[in-house]
């Protein structure tokens, strides 16, 4: 019976020695999760503020008192993109807006080539495109992890239809 004794005693140290042996692989599993849902969410962010950003710029209204449409307002479409960002880093200089004619060839941007912003003085027409790009890159937090996931480019772009005035006035 002394012999049972030794053998569940040694037990103990084996499994000690297995735990240490499977806990890194357990770790590197559970942060590369961790991880991977961090950069499902920076995207997931990202896309929205394109998202929200097109989709301020094609609602029908004024802006404060300059008096010009939101589809011609740059500064409101990236402050709304930018607001709507949470845990990733974005300002408004990840947010680039253009516009398509209906071809789909660049008229105007909100950086190089401005649209005038007052109605009826742009090159801007109703059924033109605005399209909204926000862009961020991805970092890694874990440092073995960060070898192969830093640096990731997130970015996202969303089209809308801009239509002037109300739709179905007659």
């Amino acid at each position: 019976m002394g012999w049972i004794w030794k053998i569940r005693r040694s037990d103990r140290g084996a499994n000690l020695v297995e735990f240490a042996l499977i806990a890194p692989l357990l770790f590197l599993l559970l942060f590369g999760v961790i991880e991977f849902a961090r950069l499902i969410h920076g995207f997931t962010t990202v896309w929205t503020a394109a998202r929200e950003g097109a989709r301020y710029a094609t609602t029908v209204g004024d802006t404060d008192s300059d008096n010009f449409p939101n589809y011609l307002d740059c500064q409101a479409m990236t402050d709304v993109a930018v607001a709507k960002v949470a845990g990733t880093s974005l300002d408004s200089g990840d947010i680039t807006v253009r516009y398509l004619d209906t071809g789909g060839a660049e008229v105007a941007d909100c950086d190089t080539n401005k649209p005038a912003p007052e109605p009826g003085g742009n090159d801007i027409d109703s059924g033109f495109n605005i399209e909204v790009t926000a862009t961020a890159s991805f970092d890694a937090v874990v440092p073995l992890l960060s070898v192969f996931l830093d640096g990731i480019d997130l970015s996202s772009t969303q089209t809308r239809t801009i239509f002037k005035g109300v739709v179905g006035e007659g």
